[in-house]
C-alpha cells in the first residue's frame, strides 16, 4: 500500500469511525449527520486544516454553505440524484456542534501530514463514503416509491417498480419481483393457497416444485436465469409438472437460450414477468380503464400484504399513492 493510500485510509477510517459513533441504539441513523458528512467533506477539497471561518457562518449559528441543492449537488457527482432532504440540515441548530466534532477530528490528523496533502483525492473519497452512507441508512430504509400511473399499461408500471427497487444500493429487484408475481397469482386465483415465503426461501425448502405452483405448473421467479434453474427445471419435466420462468423482459432471449441449450426450448416456458402480471390484472379488469385502476390497486396493497405478513424487511414495502388508498378504503 502506497503513503497515499495508508494516508487516505486514514481519513476514511476517522469518518467511519465517526459516522458510526453517532448511530443510535436502535441502528438508526439522522440524516443530519449524513448532511454534515457530505459538506465538511466538500471543505476538505479547499485545503486542510479546516478553520471556523470556513466552517461556520458568522456568529457560528449555521455551517456555511450547508443546504440541500448544496448536498444533491455532492450526491450527483457521485452518481446519486434521488431526492434526499430538501433542506441539507441547514435550520438544525445540532448540525454545528456535529460539523464542529467531524471538523475537529479531519484536522487532528493533518498536522502529521502537512506537506503534499492530496485534498482534492481525499474530498472525493470522503463524499463517496458519505453518499454510501446515503443509500445504505437514508434510502434503503425508505419504502420503494415509485411514481404508479394507473393510465400507463399495466407491465409498464411493473417494469417501473422494479427501476425503483434496482436504484437501492442493496437491489432487492429479485424479492419485489417475487412478491409482485405471489400478489398477482393470489388475485387471478383466490380460491387457490399461493406460497406465501420469504423471498430468500428456496423452492426446495418448500412442498413445492417452484418458487409457486398452481395445478401442475411450477413459476419460477428470477431477476437473472442461471443453469441451476435449468436443471430444476428438467428436474420438473421428470416428475410432470409444466416448468415456466417468469423473469425481466431483457432476459428472456438469455432464459431462452439456456433452454435450446439443454433440448428443451419447447419445454421450458420462458415469459416476461412484466408482461404476465400486466395482462392477467387487465384481463381480470376486463380491459376496462376503471376497473384496472382498480386491479392495479389491488394488486399493490396484496404485494404489501404480502411483505407486512413474511418479510423481516418492511421497506420491501410499495408507497401507496393517495389514488390507491381511496379507491381501496370504497371497496
Amino acid at each position: 500500500m502506497s503513503s497515499k493510500d495508508v494516508l487516505t485510509k486514514q481519513y476514511l477510517d476517522a469518518a467511519s469511525a465517526w459516522y458510526e459513533n453517532q448511530r443510535a441504539k436502535n441502528g438508526a441513523m439522522n440524516t443530519n449527520v449524513m448532511n454534515v458528512g457530505l459538506a465538511v467533506s466538500r471543505m476538505v477539497a479547499d485545503g486542510l486544516p479546516i478553520s471556523n471561518e470556513r466552517l461556520f457562518s458568522k456568529g457560528k449559528s449555521q455551517v456555511r454553505g450547508l443546504s440541500g441543492s448544496t448536498i444533491a449537488k455532492i450526491l450527483e457527482t457521485h452518481g446519486e440524484t434521488r431526492l434526499f432532504t430538501r433542506e441539507g440540515g441547514r435550520t438544525s441548530r445540532g448540525t454545528v456542534h456535529l460539523a464542529e466534532q467531524f471538523r475537529d477530528i479531519l484536522n487532528d490528523i493533518t498536522p502529521f501530514h502537512s506537506e503534499g496533502l492530496p485534498t482534492i483525492d481525499i474530498s472525493f473519497l470522503l463524499e463517496d463514503f458519505f453518499t454510501k452512507c446515503v443509500r445504505i441508512d437514508y434510502f434503503d430504509k425508505q419504502t420503494i416509491t415509485v411514481d404508479i400511473d394507473p393510465t400507463k399499461p399495466v407491465s409498464a408500471i411493473v417494469t417501473d417498480i422494479l427501476n425503483a427497487a434496482a436504484e437501492r444500493s442493496d437491489k432487492p429487484s429479485g424479492a419485489v419481483l417475487q412478491h409482485l408475481i405471489g400478489a398477482k397469482l393470489q388475485l387471478r386465483f383466490p380460491e387457490i393457497e399461493i406460497g406465501l415465503d420469504q423471498a430468500n426461501a428456496a423452492d426446495m425448502q418448500t412442498d413445492r416444485e417452484g418458487d409457486f405452483q398452481v395445478g401442475t405448473t411450477a413459476f419460477h421467479v428470477t431477476i437473472a436465469p442461471m443453469e441451476k434453474l435449468i436443471s430444476r427445471c428438467v428436474e420438473n419435466r421428470r416428475a410432470g409438472y409444466r416448468p415456466v420462468i417468469l423473469t425481466p423482459e431483457s432476459r428472456v432471449l438469455a432464459a431462452r437460450q439456456m433452454a435450446e441449450n439443454v433440448g428443451m426450448p419447447n419445454q421450458i416456458s420462458v415469459q416476461a414477468a412484466e408482461v404476465f402480471i400486466g395482462t392477467n390484472i387487465e384481463e381480470i379488469a376486463i380491459y376496462d380503464g376503471d376497473k384496472i385502476r382498480e386491479g392495479v390497486a389491488r394488486l399493490i396493497r396484496s404485494y404489501n400484504d404480502r411483505i407486512e405478513s413474511i418479510e423481516v424487511d418492511k421497506s420491501l414495502m410499495i408507497k401507496e399513492p393517495r389514488w390507491i388508498v381511496t379507491i381501496l378504503s370504497k371497496k
